[in-house]
């Protein structure tokens, strides 16, 4: 009977150790399409067509994170093209984020080009408040609900949520001025020099 009753002890006991949890908070990424239809009312931009992209831009966040894309519907809208990525480029979205294409407009549209800018933005999940109605043991760790208010906190603070789709293009270095001052400290010879004391250099411009 007592072997029954410490068989049962260390059952229960194992069931309520400690061990650490291997799951890794979830962030979900949700990619949201923006467009912006342009009907030239001339051979270039106008100045209100300029402001209307300048806001329309300028409303979707962090201009390093947008990736945009010109469709070209006529060839006026095609000769606009350069002085678009130019005025993108004023607004921070450099040449890398942008693209053009020509692409047949819609048979009801009029349009002479559209913008279709990708934004990336982080969802929170929706967590269930309350406790699991049967818990045995350590049974609450296959939860779905387990971990979701560390998920959602870590979806908030994400700065730039492209960056757990698509990583970032590392950037050009000069690895040969990197490693020089690693290079001349281990490889120059080391000389003694000996310190001159501060009579010396009083006596010596005392004697000019």
């Amino acid at each position: 009977m007592r072997i029954f009753l410490m068989l049962f002890i260390s059952v229960l006991l194992s069931a309520c150790a400690g061990d650490p949890i291997q799951r890794q908070p979830e962030v979900q990424i949700e990619v949201v399409t923006h467009k912006m239809s342009i009907q030239l009312q001339g051979k270039e931009l106008s100045g209100q067509d300029k402001i209307a992209i300048s806001d329309f831009i300028y409303r979707l966040g962090n201009p390093s994170a947008l990736r945009v894309r010109i469709d070209t519907h006529t060839r006026q809208g095609a000769k606009t093209v350069s002085d678009l990525k130019g005025q993108l480029k004023q607004q921070a979205v450099y040449p890398t984020q942008v693209s053009s294409q020509y692409a047949a407009a819609l048979p009801s549209s009029q349009a002479d080009l559209t913008l279709i800018v990708e934004t990336y933005r982080s969802v929170a999940q929706g967590c269930h408040a309350g406790k699991e109605p049967k818990t045995i043991g350590n049974r609450f760790k296959s939860s779905a609900n387990f971990g979701c208010a560390n998920a959602n906190a870590l979806a908030q603070m994400i700065a730039n949520p492209r960056d757990l789709v698509v990583g970032e293009v590392l950037g050009p270095t000069e690895g040969r001025k990197a490693v020089s001052t690693l290079d001349r400290y281990y490889n120059s010879a080391t000389e003694k020099k000996t310190p001159s004391s501060p009579r010396e250099g009083v006596m010596a411009g005392g004697a000019r």
